[in-house]
This record gives C-alpha cells, structure tokens and sequence, in this order.
C-alpha cells in the first residue's frame, strides 16, 4: 500500500481536485443557470454538457498517469495487470468520500421509510447526507430532475447514486490502460496533441 500510495498518490489527489472543481461548475451551470430556467430538459442538457467534460478530464488525467507508469513504474511482466488494477484502485480511493456518503444515505433512507419517519435525528442526517451528495454530484442533477420528479426529501433511489459512479470507474480504468499501452484516440483521429512516445524503452534510452 505505501508503495501504491507513493507512486500513485498524487493522482488520487488529482483525482479530488477534479471533482471539487466540476462539483463547483456543476452547481455553476446546472443548478445556478440552468436551474433558473425551470426547464426540465435545458437543466438535462447542461448536465449532460457538464458530465460529457468532466469524462474527458478524467480520460485525460488518467491516460496521462498510464503514460507516466508505462515509462518509469510498470514492469513488462506484471504490465497487463497493473493497467487495470491500478487505475481501479485510483478511483476507488478517489471515491471514498463518495461512496461514503452513499452507504449512509442507503441506510437511512432504508431506515426512515420503513419507519415512517417525517422527522428527527435519522430524517434529518438523512436529509443533510441527501444535500451533500448533491451538491457534490451537482453535474448529474439533469438526470436526476428527469427521473425522480417528485418533490419529496430522499425521493431518490439509493443505488441512483451508486450508478453515478460506472462512467467515472469505465473512463479511468480504460483512460489509464491506453496511456499504459501508448495509445492515443486522439492521435489516431487525427489530432495533434501535447502526448509523446514515453514507452519503457525510450525512457531507458533517455538515461543511458
């Protein structure tokens, strides 16, 4: 773990500045322009806007730690492995706060329904759990107005939350894998960009 955190941990640190960031353009956008608008479908647009951004800095983030990994860290016999395991992990441990607050929303919103509560300490953590969460994943709010209309504390279903999270553990994962294995989307469309060869052999060419 001390050796996963030493040449992983700034990505993980990365990776939370990424989300507080678009946490902030997501109540910017979504909630404070859109919102305003009291149009289900513009507030879905901007959503969609702001997770399609938001997917594209993780991609390039990660793609640029696998590159980095392909150069200095991975090892020819464990490569395959640790292209998928390690952007896993990243993510994972990118994601605690959020998954977090998820668990607890899932239990006391499993809680409060099946005691019929109004109010008191367990509806009440329960909804302050519910604002935090969305105003951390303030960019899927779009989504969110769509299919969960009602206008009810914790309306929305627990494992809504837990869904969020697919794209951003599907874009890192296969991100970091195509920087690890020297693969550029972009390069290949056509477009230039600031990515260059950092394979394991010109890296150990440049020190020789």
């Amino acid at each position: 773990m001390k050796k996963f955190f030493s040449e992983n941990g700034m990505a993980v640190v990365k990776l939370y500045i990424n989300q507080i960031a678009m946490a902030v353009f997501g109540l910017m956008v979504v909630v404070g322009f859109a919102g305003g608008s009291n149009n289900d479908l513009f507030v879905f647009l901007a959503s969609l806007l702001a997770v399609g951004l938001y997917l594209y800095i993780i991609y390039s983030m990660m793609w640029d730690e696998g590159a980095r990994a392909s150069a200095k860290t991975l090892k020819a016999e464990d490569a395959r492995v640790k292209k998928i395991k390690t952007p896993f992990f990243i993510v994972l441990l990118g994601s605690v706060f959020n998954i977090i607050c998820f668990i607890f929303y899932t239990g006391y919103q499993y809680y409060v329904y099946a005691n019929n509560l109004t109010e008191g300490k367990a509806y009440e953590l329960g909804y302050l759990t519910e604002v935090i969460i969305r105003m951390t994943n303030a960019i899927y709010m779009g989504f969110d107005a769509l299919l969960y209309r009602e206008t009810i504390v914790m309306r929305t279903p627990a494992y809504y939350f837990f869904l969020t999270l697919i794209p951003l553990f599907a874009v890192g994962i296969f991100a970091y894998y195509l920087g690890a294995s020297e693969i550029s989307i972009l390069r290949k469309l056509g477009f230039k960009t600031k990515h260059k060869s950092t394979t394991r052999i010109n890296y150990n060419k440049d020190k020789k």
